[in-house]
């Protein structure tokens, strides 16, 4: 009797196991949660973006970034007010204002703080920004600061020679300055994003009139002036870093380099008659040839196109607008009959300020939004989101397309 009772005990412990083996673990909620949420957050934004008609992942990116700023029914927030100067140059660092006059450089961060102030004594003030770095000097002058998003990251004064020609950043921080210099017609100078020099060249018979460190922080262009064969001639010298001689020269017989540019990992230069791009190594890119004779204004700030806008005539609005990629192909043109205020590209975008509005359009010219409030603005700077910053006589606004 004592063994059958033994016997169903240990039939009773051994379906207990089997049955433990088949529970299933306990889910730990607290891992689960967290992915579930994230999950729901992405289908309520994907949701969300169908059911507002949002047709790119910039307007996306805009509508949670903006969610909080202030916008009046136009789309507009203001940012920034200044003293009016119309001595003022004016450019974006990072998502701060940089305004630099003949007497003050200014940086006012996005809540309108000052960040940085400084006194200075300017005749021609000028501001080369690009991305989170600014060189601010004076042209023909003595003074040169590099700021960043925080104020002055160093004050190279001590490197402007006679005189300032020109001083020019790429993204990674690379600075061609270009001065005058005893005993040379003009002296260039690369510096990397540290301050130390890393390359350095005088021009004994050609004064230099600009210099630009290429995409691949391993070579700089230089235009120098002069004459072949008798006629007026621009030419452009390649230098890699570790030679003191030219890698290539490109002479443009006739015709004047008016300025270099970056667009991509090649240069761009504006020519008097057309635009001509070129490899890091000198080879030729691309060219384009303007269809109206005169150059009003041009920005080269876009992913893989620059921006020109030509006129018929010296003056007038007999205007036409072009958007060229690296190849020199033109990706769209625009016949203007309105006056032009400003334009500006950055990332896939191009700002075009008209005396009456503002339109937003991609780099083929295709329209991306309007503003038709400009309230008096002067200049519009692009940013890579789609989102213009518009500068009046004393304040700035941030126009927000939807």
């Amino acid at each position: 009797m004592a063994d059958t009772k033994r016997d169903n005990e240990i039939r009773e412990e051994i379906k207990r196991a089997k049955k433990a083996q088949h529970k299933r673990k306990p889910i730990k909620w607290r891992r689960v949660l967290p992915f579930a949420l994230l999950l729901a957050l992405v289908l309520g934004a994907v949701g969300f973006a169908a059911w507002r008609d949002i047709d790119s992942m910039d307007s996306l990116r805009r509508l949670f970034s903006y969610n909080k700023v202030t916008q009046d029914a136009d789309g507009k927030a203001e940012m920034f007010r200044f003293d009016s100067d119309r001595t003022a140059r004016y450019a974006l660092l990072g998502k701060k204002l940089l305004a630099v006059s003949t007497t003050r450089i200014l940086l006012l961060g996005e809540n309108g703080e000052e960040v940085y102030s400084r006194t200075v004594n300017f005749v021609n003030p000028a501001i080369e920004a690009c991305g989170q770095t600014a060189a601010v000097y004076d042209v023909g002058g003595a003074e040169l600061y590099i700021l960043g998003t925080r104020g002055l990251v160093r004050d190279m004064s001590d490197r402007a020679g006679n005189g300032i020609i020109s001083a020019a950043l790429n993204d990674a921080g690379y600075l061609a300055l270009t001065t005058l210099k005893s005993g040379y017609r003009a002296a260039v100078t690369v510096y990397d994003a540290s301050g130390r020099t890393v390359f350095e060249f005088n021009s004994s018979e050609r004064y230099v009139s600009d210099a630009r460190v290429l995409g691949d922080n391993r070579h700089v262009a230089a235009v120098t002036l002069g004459e072949a064969d008798g006629v007026f001639a621009s030419t452009l010298a390649f230098y890699s870093f570790d030679s003191e001689k030219a890698v290539s020269t490109t002479t443009l017989s006739g015709s004047m380099v008016l300025s270099l540019d970056n667009l991509g990992q090649r240069l761009a230069a504006f020519e008097d008659d057309r635009l001509t791009v070129f490899n890091a190594d000198g080879s030729l890119s691309g060219s384009c040839r303007y269809s109206y004779p005169y150059l009003r204004a041009r920005s080269a700030g876009g992913e893989d196109f620059t921006a020109l806008l030509l006129s018929r005539y010296r003056s007038g609005s007999a205007l036409r607008l072009l958007t060229v990629n690296a190849a020199g192909e033109t990706l769209g043109a625009l016949d203007v009959r309105r006056e032009v205020l400003d334009v500006s590209a950055a990332g896939r975008y191009l700002a075009v300020l008209y005396g009456d509005s503002l339109t937003v359009y991609t780099s083929d010219l295709t329209e991306y939004a309007t503003l038709s409030n400009t309230e008096f603005a002067r200049k519009a700077v692009m940013r890579p989101d789609g989102t213009v910053l518009l500068l009046g006589a004393s304040r700035a606004w941030l126009y927000v397309p939807k």
